[in-house]
């Protein structure tokens, strides 16, 4: 099975997370495999030590798709909700 990125993206506080974690599990009931890739928890872990300025958000963004990327061409979904 071919894996896939559902990218949601918009300004603090508009909804991707929430709305990815609803869309998770109706994905995983559909008998995927999804991981969620949330820009504040990548943040954290990934991305640790970027800062708020142009490069460090492009680098985070950057830094997600690559993760991204691999995920999916492992067959998995993954669901991103990131400011991007």
């Amino acid at each position: 099975m071919s894996g896939f990125v559902v990218w949601f993206t918009g300004l603090s506080g508009a909804g991707k997370t929430t709305i990815a974690n609803i869309v998770e599990p109706e994905l995983e009931r559909r008998g995927f495999v999804v991981d969620h890739l949330d820009g504040d928890i990548v943040r954290t872990h990934l991305s640790k030590g970027l800062g708020f300025s142009k490069d460090d958000r492009d680098a985070n963004i950057s830094r997600i798709g690559w993760v991204a990327s691999r995920l999916a061409r492992a067959g998995a979904v993954v669901i991103v909700s990131a400011i991007s």
